[in-house]
């Protein structure tokens, strides 16, 4: 008897999720949950590309249960009993831990690192959502129940699927996630558009439940919140046949008190991520890791 999960069809034949699913690829392969297969047989060893899939039929104490046991990043439906799993690729983590390791260095430069609480794809539960951001961050030694910034990173992800990620940020949390960041990058040119994003109301009080298991759960209640606004937009142009790379857009601004709820001190200032940073520090390591994945693929291929 076989142990590893087979596909029952595709998200664009799936109906009955509403916009949960609306922006995956539509290629996006869809299982029926059985607790006697082995999650691990979903994916494949190695992929280029970022990777998804969904089950159906998955249960929210199965969540609580194997959380940990996930082979990749979750985003979940209580009411649906959807979850779908995110396995990153190369370029896409390389871009996440690039932008993270500026905002560790920025924040050290201002002797402010103390006072970061790095969050990274820590699970956020709310009674209609459970889901994981790429990287996040907060005030450190507060009990609050987002974080403050949140960056999504999408490698042949859709634009519109970034989109909806970091809306459901910054309207899921009332504005509590004060800023959110996506990165999108175009395997097929290599072109990289990061984008900030804020929200356009004023973040209202919360109510939280303790779940039997301990978790604390997030009781928002926000009725057709408008849809969050670009506060910057950057667009890094990969160069081709020896010609050098372009960016538009200049530095990425993260304010103070939009990431540490205060007010800057003496010798305190925005985040700036200038553009020399997003170029060097990040743009072209995601090159150099999608030139990487690209080459173990071909060698693959060979074999």
């Amino acid at each position: 008897m076989s142990f590893a999960y087979e596909s029952e069809g595709v998200v664009s034949e799936e109906r009955g999720a509403g916009m949960f699913l609306a922006h995956l690829p539509s290629d996006t392969p869809v299982y029926c949950y059985n607790n006697k297969l082995a999650l691990e047989s979903l994916f494949p060893p190695y992929s280029v590309e970022d990777r998804f899939i969904v089950l159906k039929n998955f249960p929210p104490e199965t969540l609580a249960e194997h959380e940990e046991d996930l082979p990749g990043r979750c985003d979940y439906s209580p009411s649906l009993q959807i979850l779908i799993i995110t396995m990153p690729g190369l370029p896409h983590e390389e871009a996440a831990d690039s932008f993270q390791i500026i905002i560790a260095t920025l924040a050290k430069e201002m002797k402010v690192y103390r006072r970061l609480a790095n969050w990274g794809a820590t699970r956020v539960d709310t009674p209609d959502r459970s889901k994981q951001a790429d990287r996040s961050w907060g005030p450190r030694g507060q009990m609050r129940d987002f974080p403050t910034v949140t960056l999504e990173t999408g490698f042949s992800e859709t634009t519109s699927k970034l989109e909806k990620d970091i809306a459901w940020w910054i309207n899921g949390s009332q504005g509590d996630v004060r800023m959110g960041v996506t990165v999108d990058i175009k395997r097929a040119s290599g072109s990289i558009e990061i984008r900030s994003w804020t929200p356009v109301f004023t973040p209202l009080p919360s109510h939280v439940q303790i779940t039997a298991s301990g978790r604390r759960v997030v009781d928002r209640d926000i009725s057709n919140p408008p849809p969050p606004r670009v506060a910057q937009r950057i667009f890094i142009k990969r160069g081709r046949d020896g010609s050098r790379p372009t960016i538009e857009g200049g530095d990425l601004t993260i304010p103070f008190d939009a990431l540490l709820l205060d007010k800057p001190g003496e010798d305190e200032h925005d985040f700036v991520l200038t553009a020399d940073m997003l170029l060097h520090d990040l743009a072209e390591r995601v090159w150099d890791a999608s030139d990487l994945a690209e080459a173990k693929k071909a060698k693959k291929k060979t074999r």
